[in-house]
Order: C-alpha cells, then sequence, then structure tokens
C-alpha cells in the first residue's frame, strides 16, 4: 500500500513547521538534558563521573562563545 502524494507532502510540511517552531535554546537545552538522563541511567559510580564531564554552560553563556569564534 503506497502513501499518497498530498498526504506525504502535508506530513512533511507538518514537521518542518513543527521543527521550525523549536529555538536553538530549547533544542541545546533539549540535548543538555538528555546527556544528564543517559548518565543517570549508569551505575552510581559511572553515573557521578559521567555527570561531573557534562556540559554545564547556560545558552547564554554558549551563545556568547560560538558568536565570539564566529567574528
Amino acid at each position: 500500500m503506497t502513501i499518497p502524494y498530498i498526504l506525504r507532502l502535508s506530513a512533511l510540511a507538518i514537521v518542518s513547521l513543527l521543527l521550525s517552531g523549536c529555538t536553538t535554546e530549547a533544542w541545546y537545552e533539549g540535548v543538555k538534558r538528555g546527556a544528564e538522563n543517559q548518565c543517570r541511567q549508569a551505575v552510581p559510580p559511572d553515573a557521578e563521573q559521567c555527570l561531573s564531564r557534562l556540559n554545564t554552560r547556560s545558552y547564554d553563556e554558549y551563545d556568547k562563545a560560538r558568536s565570539g569564534q564566529r567574528q
């Protein structure tokens, strides 16, 4: 069974709109939270070590550092 062209096109348009609605800051924070969750799933000694290596910069700090590198 094939999906009609108009349905595929509509789905692509909806996904594009949803993805463009997420800000860079939201993506940044989401990735940070995902990494933290991954660490918390490890056994306690490994989890603590993993958590200590995580990025703790705020989005503003990250953005300033990134902007400075582009200039």
